[in-house]
């Protein structure tokens, strides 16, 4: 899957680059500003979790930078004809300025591409995120715990 590598959201210059180990202050800072809050009404998160994970898979993770500024990362893969959004994160800052709305629908695109029927997501019930991906097309198929999974028919 071939994303561009610089891209402009309303005059602002976006780069991506793959996530490095030196990364992984920056992802877990980000997470706990903005997902933390959410897992924590069910769960205490867990920095150990957090770590096994990054470990295992940073290399699938784009970074978002401005400049040199780190900004958001995102990390999508195919599984089964369906592009799976395993995590899109951007910095409160750099929030509500359409970059979200590009990256999605970029992924569409990239679904294209791969002639994927599906893309899929999953979000916290209490993440108001949810709301966000509604208004991008994106319908709730299924409740498991306190997570949505979410989908999007590609034509």
């Amino acid at each position: 899957m071939k994303i561009k590598n610089k891209f402009f959201i309303n005059n602002i210059e976006i780069k991506k680059r793959t996530c490095q180990i030196t990364d992984r202050k920056f992802v877990l800072d980000l997470l706990k500003k903005t997902l933390f809050p959410y897992v924590s009404k069910y769960y205490t998160p867990s920095v150990k979790l957090f770590d096994e994970r990054f470990y295992q898979d940073y290399k699938e993770r784009k970074i978002l930078l401005r400049g040199t500024r780190r900004i958001g990362f995102f990390q999508i893969k195919k599984e089964n004809q369906k592009l799976i959004i395993n995590g899109l994160f951007v910095s409160p800052a750099y929030q509500s300025k359409g970059i979200g709305k590009y990256l999605m629908n970029y992924f569409e695109e990239v679904a294209k591409q791969e002639k994927l029927k599906i893309i899929e997501l999953q979000v916290w019930d209490n993440n108001p995120a949810k709301y966000f991906y509604k208004k991008c097309g994106y319908k709730i198929v299924s409740r498991k715990k306190h997570k949505y999974t979410m989908t999007k028919n590609i034509n």
